[in-house]
């Protein structure tokens, strides 16, 4: 760990006073049943990521922070970043020193990176195909009761009201982008969009950071170092081992490359951390510490995002008939999705209405997913077709949906508050 110790712990961070609570030895306890395995966090580690939790991206932040002192400086900021992605660094006229190095880190390999399990992660990742995009946005629902989480997206109204749809969709075209076969090399489509995420989340910091509801020695960093990590780890290690229940099969190396994979992806999203899980014993222990690392605070703002964005699967307020009805069973049936992958405790916290019987809609899926899976192991060319299939289908949605099929990444242009 290279990190410095001159950055304080935020107040808010838990886990050292949550780990030998009755909560924290239950969540120890059901994940070392899991992992097989005793599950023991050094000290110094978890002191590392509580730090984390008050870091941001260093180099993108500089680079904002430069280019938003002048006005010319604040317009040319997504321009410059846009011209050395397409043509290279080279080519920016008159670039300033930050993003010069900025993209000397993003044009430079880490030590770690294996680009054969990079190419392995994004193709496990397709596996799911477009349905892991609306369980990836029920999920959230736990982060949303985290104060660090949901403030932020409060204060921006990211997802709220109209825009949760749209929010979205951006994110699910991050999620496409990035796990495209060679899509994170020099030129990769998702390599653009990573790099527009990073310069999205640095203006986002620079804005909320003087913001007088942001608390930052109780909150730390907004979108931290440590809440890059849980993200990353929610788009990997969580997929592969929590939807084993709906018939995948995607074995230890598969959810070990997807973990590698979304590594990548936070290095271009200028993750830095202290440590990053290999294995999935070790993303095992990184679950105990995202699990441990803040109290739940279940506000206002918090189900207001979570019913901002069940809302979006409600028929439209103009249907009639059939559609009305077809509307009303999508509702309830994503309705169910979000009781099963929450359990009865962050689904009641959500402030959503109870599903009744649609809490085991997603078993339907259990045999379609398990024969799949099964052919896609044994039979010669599935796993190619399937890919094909998924890759097809993810980018219907997109062009169905989002506007133009393309995201534009930018901040919203004014707080909520």
């Amino acid at each position: 760990m290279t990190q410095s110790t001159e950055v304080s712990i935020p107040k808010s961070y838990n886990y050292f006073r949550g780990i030998d609570t009755t909560m924290g030895r239950s969540i120890k306890w059901r994940l070392e049943r899991h992992a097989k395995c005793h599950l023991d966090v050094p000290d110094e580690l978890a002191a590392a990521f509580g730090r984390a939790m008050n870091t941001g991206d260093r180099l993108g932040d500089a680079y904002i922070s430069a280019a938003f002192s002048s006005t010319a400086g604040k317009a040319r900021a997504r321009k410059d970043v846009e011209q050395a992605l397409t043509h290279g660094i080279g080519s920016v006229q008159d670039p300033a020193p930050e993003l010069v190095a900025l993209f000397e880190q993003l044009d430079t390999d880490p030590d770690w990176v294996d680009w054969a399990r990079v190419e392995r992660g994004a193709e496990v990742f397709r596996r799911y195909g477009s349905e892991l995009y609306p369980y990836f946005g029920m999920v959230t629902f736990i982060g949303y009761g985290l104060e660090t989480i949901a403030t932020p997206l409060a204060l921006t109204g990211a997802y709220t009201g109209g825009t949760a749809f749209g929010r979205f969709l951006e994110t699910s075209r991050l999620w496409t982008d990035t796990t495209e076969p060679g899509a994170m090399r020099p030129g990769g489509v998702g390599r653009r969009s990573a790099v527009f995420v990073r310069i999205l989340h640095s203006i986002i910091r620079h804005t909320l950071l003087p913001h007088p509801e942001w608390d930052r020695d109780r909150l730390g960093m907004p979108i931290s170092q440590f809440g890059m990590f849980g993200t990353l780890m929610l788009s990997s290690f969580t997929p592969g081992v929590q939807l084993k229940l709906l018939g995948y099969l995607p074995t230890d190396d598969d959810i070990a490359a997807m973990m590698h994979h979304w590594r990548y992806v936070g290095y271009l999203m200028g993750f830095d951390p202290p440590w990053f899980p290999d294995t999935v014993t070790e993303g095992f222990q990184a679950q105990l510490l995202i699990l441990l690392s803040e109290l739940p605070k279940v506000s206002k703002d918090s189900q207001g995002l979570c019913q901002s964005f069940m809302d979006t699967y409600r028929p439209a307020e103009d249907s009639r008939g059939l559609r009305r009805i077809y509307g009303d069973l999508r509702y309830r049936a994503q309705l169910g999705h979000a009781r099963f992958y929450l359990g009865q405790d962050g689904y009641e916290a959500s402030g959503l209405p109870d599903p009744g019987l649609w809490r085991y809609a997603p078993l339907a899926r259990v045999i379609p997913n398990l024969t799949r899976e099964s052919l896609r192991r044994t039979v010669p060319g599935v796993a190619e077709w399937i890919d094909r299939r998924h890759r097809q289908a993810r980018q219907e949605f997109l062009d169905k949906n989002l506007e133009g099929g393309q995201a534009k990444f930018k901040p919203v242009d004014k707080l909520t508050r």
